[in-house]
């Protein structure tokens, strides 16, 4: 059973404030209309007939003339360039200051240089990466290549030197198989 709680009809608050009514009116739309528009050529605007004019002969070319003899140009110097100084380019040296809570002021550097060195540090970035990744994934694919035949050969001069390689397992049961003799 619930506790039932007797309350003041006035607990203080306030009575709502009436807002006024705005004036309001609903969006309207008209629907586009179409109008045709007329040709701009006036042959356009009739109905098209199949083609009744004569065929007209395209003139005979004419022959064309015979090229003169190229003369021989006469070398003469280039001229030299005009070589212009160059300015050189302004530096900026605009220091920009923030001024920090409990730090004081703390100088940035200009937004051309942090743009500069972000692009660079990715660029960087980047390239070390792949260039590691790539390294990684030849050194393996060298490894499934040459482990085998390098193990081949030395097998096979150690064979020829009458010298036998044997494997770790294999001395072991040489072992044992001495002590129980």
């Amino acid at each position: 059973m619930i506790p039932q709680i007797n309350l003041p009809p006035n607990l203080g608050l306030p009575d709502s404030t009436a807002l006024p009514s705005l004036p309001f009116s609903y969006p309207s739309f008209e629907l586009p209309r179409w109008t045709p528009i007329p040709p701009r050529v006036p042959e356009m605007a009739l109905p098209t007939a199949p083609n009744t004019e004569p065929v007209r002969e395209a003139p005979a070319p004419r022959p064309m003339p015979k090229p003169m003899p190229e003369a021989r140009p006469v070398q003469q110097p280039l001229p030299k360039p005009k070589v212009e100084a160059e300015e050189p380019a302004e530096v900026i040296n605009e220091t920009v200051v923030i001024e920090l809570p409990f730090i004081g002021e703390l100088p940035v550097p200009s937004k051309e240089l942090v743009i500069t060195a972000g692009s660079t540090a990715a660029i960087a970035a980047t390239v070390s990466v792949v260039a590691a990744l790539s390294a990684t994934w030849l050194l393996k694919f060298l490894m499934k290549l040459l482990k085998p035949t390098i193990k081949f050969l030395l097998k096979k001069v150690l064979k020829k030197n009458n010298k036998f390689t044997e494997s770790w397992a294999r001395k072991r049961l040489a072992e044992r198989s001495h002590r129980h003799k």
